[in-house]
């Protein structure tokens, strides 16, 4: 395991920066936006194989086990990841320092979370429907055509309302999930 992760870290830390500017020289090439480019792309590669475990493991009849996976990577992202960028930025410049964020990240970051806050409202009794994908798939499809900053926040706005609205539409759901997420598995 350990010389895995060695390889795995060796192969990110010498490709990742290379990628990230082959990414901005593409989208300046082709006049799309570079901070999509990196904000999306970049992660739907990273990301490819934890969707494709997912869709195999649904594929094969065990959809419980495929929705955990793009659970658990989720969460992985909101904690490890996200909570790691200071550290790295901390170490990097010597000093514990905060990461500042622009206003382009700050809006990303919100539009992130509000979005969570609506899936975890709908998996809050532990399934998901047709209806509620579909519902996620076309705001999220919609965020991404619609790049102004002020429909942006709208859409911040309308993820949070939702995820409010679900969560108390669902609020009796919410002790077992969070009990189910804190016991460890008696099986």
């Amino acid at each position: 395991m350990a010389l895995i992760f060695v390889f795995s870290a060796t192969a990110i830390f010498a490709s990742a920066e290379r990628f990230a500017e082959a990414l901005i020289q593409l989208g300046k090439a082709t006049g799309l936006d570079e901070f999509l480019l990196v904000q999306w792309l970049a992660p739907l590669a990273s990301e490819a194989p934890e969707v494709a475990i997912a869709c195999i493991l649904t594929l094969r009849g065990d959809a419980q086990a495929g929705m955990g996976a793009m659970v658990s990577s989720k969460v992985n992202q909101w904690t490890l990841l996200v909570g790691t960028l200071p550290l790295v930025y901390s170490i990097s410049a010597g000093a514990p320092l905060a990461l500042h964020l622009d206003a382009r990240q700050v809006e990303e970051m919100l539009l992130t979370a509000a979005q969570s806050l609506f899936a975890v409202g709908i998996l809050a009794n532990l399934r998901i429907s047709l209806v509620e994908v579909a519902g996620l798939f076309v705001l999220f499809t919609a965020q991404l055509v619609y790049p102004d900053t002020y429909v942006r926040y709208g859409f911040c706005a309308a993820y949070f309302v939702l995820g409010v609205i679900t969560m108390l539409r669902r609020w009796r759901d919410l002790p077992v999930l969070f009990r189910e997420g804190l016991l460890p598995d008696r099986h």
